[in-house]
């Protein structure tokens, strides 16, 4: 936003219409306001330049005069930001990317809308850290808790089916997730960890991850993402490049994932339909937003050399034309 310390002085460029009115008619009678030596004969060949020079220079003169003012005025760039006062929640999201969520009962396939309501789900946050942990036979930490959701889109955008293996290791995700909030000071912590099949490989137990997640007050949230039965799939390797086209079985143990979320103090979500998996977002999002205390800080900075440089450089530019042209100002 524009703003201008003596914005009265803005006053003035309502009289240069009137001064450039007042040198047109002393002009006409043969007073001119002389800005080159007189009898200069530039460009002699050429009689209709000195003319144009002239005009363009009458031009500038003008605006460079204006500019004057608009810099006399003190012309500054204001802009407004929301410090927080108050830390907000972190939350965890640990991802299934086992080349099971290729399958293709949501559009363009389950990780693709899985990442997508994610990235909605940064647009509504304001002072919440949030991380990212992917899986599949193993766990890699893709985000730690950052307000940097701009990263965070990066690194999630990145994600494809079979990145970490052939497997689910739910324990791995949810174990290194919590292996990175084990020292954060946010007043809440959640993790939300969205798959759509059953533990079959890592170290770490399912059931033992949740219970050291309710033992550090880390509430955990269950997303089973897809449908059962026989799911069209369409499947990259990674590793190889090989493309795969077919159907697959899609089965997983509700009971377990339900388990998982009752021991880590949170709430299990069926979500068999792109409608059910943004219910079960629109639920986390209501649950697990921060009480913010805010404070709005006003920066402030200074056009004055800019405009005054501007202006300066204009008048300079106007004066070598009307020299080039040979007279005054038409």
């Amino acid at each position: 936003m524009l703003a201008f310390d003596r914005p009265w002085l803005l006053g003035l460029l309502a009289l240069l219409p009137a001064l450039w009115y007042l040198k047109r008619r002393i002009g006409r009678r043969g007073i001119a306001f002389p800005l080159a030596p007189s009898g200069g004969q530039a460009f002699s060949g050429l009689p209709n330049l000195p003319r144009l020079l002239g005009f363009a220079a009458s031009c500038l003169f003008w605006l460079g005069l204006a500019l004057m003012v608009v810099a006399a005025a003190g012309p500054a760039r204001v802009s407004r930001s929301i410090l927080y006062l108050s830390r907000g929640n972190e939350i965890n999201f640990v991802l299934d990317v086992s080349p099971s969520m290729a399958a293709e009962d949501f559009q363009p396939n389950r990780l693709e809308a899985a990442k997508a309501i994610i990235d909605g789900f940064l647009q509504g946050r304001r002072n919440e850290s949030i991380g990212l942990v992917a899986f599949g036979a193993e766990a890699a930490l893709i985000c730690p808790p950052t307000l940097d959701y701009a990263a965070l889109r990066r690194r999630l955008s990145e994600l494809v089916p079979g990145q970490f293996g052939d497997g689910t290791a739910l324990g791995s995700g949810m174990g290194t997730a919590l292996a990175h909030s084990a020292t954060s000071g946010a007043p809440r912590k959640f993790l939300v960890l969205l798959t759509d099949g059953e533990n079959n490989a890592g170290a770490l137990a399912p059931a033992t991850a949740a219970a050291l997640a309710a033992k550090r007050s880390v509430q955990v949230s269950v997303i089973g993402v897809g449908s059962r039965g026989d799911i069209p799939l369409t499947y990259t390797d990674p590793a190889t490049g090989q493309k795969r086209t077919g159907s697959y079985h899609s089965e997983f143990d509700r009971t377990s994932l339900e388990a998982l979320a009752r021991e880590g103090g949170g709430t299990y979500y069926a979500a068999e339909n792109p409608e059910a998996l943004a219910a079960a977002f629109a639920s986390i999002s209501d649950s697990s937003a921060s009480l913010a205390r805010t404070r709005s800080v006003s920066r402030e900075e200074s056009l004055v050399r800019l405009v005054l440089a501007l202006g300066l450089g204009i008048l300079v530019l106007a004066r070598l034309l009307e020299l080039l042209s040979g007279g005054d100002f038409l």
